[in-house]
C-alpha cells in the first residue's frame, strides 16, 4: 500500500468502524479489512470534482465490501436497517406521487432528510434482504411481521398472536422485548433478570416454534 492510500486509509479509520457498528455476529477484524478494500477500490475510482468529498464517495464502498463478507458467512444486518428502508420506500412513494416521477437519490435524501450515502447505503441492503430468521421463499419475513404491523393483514395479525399464545410465559416475554419494545438481547436479559445466552437461545427456539405453528 503506498503511502498516499495509507495515509487516506488511517484518515478514515473513524467510517469504517461507524459502518461497521451495523453489523453483528461477524468478526471485526473482518469487517475491518473489509472497509480497508472498499477504502481501496474506492480511490481507486474517485474523481476528485470539488463536490463530493472522499468519505461520501467511499461510503457505499465501504458498506458494500461489509456486506459481501456479511452475506458470505450469512450475517444478520442490524434491524435499524429494516426500519430505513421501510421508510425509504414510502417516502419514495409520496415523493413520486408529487413529483409525478421516480425521485433521484438526493431528492429522496432531502425528503427523508437523510444523508444521500446512508440512503445509498440501505438500498445496496434492500437489493438482497439478509433475514433475520430462516424463511421461504413464499413467505413474508416473520420478523417482519413481528416488528412492523402496520403492513400486515389483519388475517395474519391474528396467525402471529395466535402463535405467540403457543410460547411459554419466558418464551412470550423475551419476544415481546425483543420484538415489540425493541429491545437488544443484553437489554432483554436485564430487564428480565436472564442471560444473554438464554435470551439468544430462547429467542431462536420461540421464532422456530411460531414459524412451525404459522407455516407447517
Amino acid at each position: 500500500m503506498n503511502n498516499i492510500l495509507e495515509q487516506i486509509v488511517n484518515d478514515n479509520v473513524g467510517l469504517i468502524w461507524t459502518i461497521a457498528k451495523q453489523f453483528y455476529g461477524i468478526e471485526k477484524a473482518d469487517l475491518y479489512q473489509a472497509g480497508v478494500l472498499g477504502i481501496i477500490k474506492a480511490f481507486n475510482n474517485y474523481k476528485n470534482d470539488g463536490d463530493t468529498k472522499f468519505s461520501s464517495y467511499a461510503y457505499k464502498y465501504i458498506y458494500g465490501e461489509m456486506y459481501n463478507v456479511a452475506s458470505n458467512k450469512n450475517i444478520k444486518v442490524s434491524k435499524d436497517i429494516l426500519k430505513l428502508v421501510k421508510s425509504i420506500e414510502k417516502g419514495r412513494s409520496l415523493l413520486a406521487q408529487k413529483l409525478m416521477r421516480n425521485p433521484s437519490n438526493q431528492e429522496l435524501s432531502m425528503f427523508l432528510e437523510i444523508p444521500e450515502e446512508k440512503l445509498e447505503q440501505a438500498l445496496i441492503y434492500a437489493t438482497q434482504v439478509i433475514s433475520i430468521d430462516e424463511e421461504k421463499d413464499d413467505e413474508r419475513n416473520l420478523y417482519e411481521k413481528l416488528a412492523i404491523q402496520e403492513d400486515v393483514s389483519q388475517d395474519e395479525l391474528m396467525m402471529l398472536n395466535d402463535s405467540i399464545n403457543e410460547l411459554d410465559d419466558l418464551e412470550k416475554n423475551i419476544i415481546n422485548a425483543r420484538y415489540y419494545e425493541d429491545l437488544t438481547q443484553s437489554e432483554t436479559a436485564k430487564k428480565l433478570g436472564i442471560t444473554q445466552v438464554m435470551v439468544s437461545r430462547y429467542e431462536s427456539k420461540s421464532l422456530k416454534k411460531m414459524r412451525e405453528f404459522m407455516y407447517m
